[in-house]
């Protein structure tokens, strides 16, 4: 039983695999706990998940803590795949961006000396 909850509380996401996976994994530890008599709500299992996403989450931990009313598991596990789809898609983007600009600075002839020499 701790050994679920310590990694209920302590896994984090490392962007390494899937978000979804790693919030099937914490859901994993969830359920063992409450199999063990552990009662802990679905509340605090989805402010642990939101809890475990880095940084780069903070726009959906923002609009999760935002609202009214609350989402159920399996939309707060949309938006998180969602708002990794996105973050990827614009890393992609970017970088496309950045390359894009060093191929072009390549081209540039160098500057001249617009002051000249008097």
């Amino acid at each position: 039983m701790i050994t679920y909850l310590k990694l209920l509380t302590t896994t984090m996401y490392d962007g390494v695999g899937g978000v979804r996976d790693h919030i099937i994994k914490l859901k994993h530890y969830f359920n063992k706990a409450n199999e063990m008599k552990v009662e802990l709500s679905e509340k605090f299992l989805k402010w642990l998940m939101l809890k475990s996403l880095p940084t780069s989450f903070a726009a959906v931990k923002l609009t999760y803590n935002a609202l009214k009313e609350e989402w159920t598991l399996e939309e707060l596990i949309s938006m998180v795949v969602q708002h990794k789809v996105s973050l990827k898609k614009n890393e992609t983007q970017s970088f496309a961006l950045v390359t894009g600009q060093v191929s072009n600075m390549k081209k540039k002839p160098p500057h001249k000396n617009f002051g000249g020499s008097k």
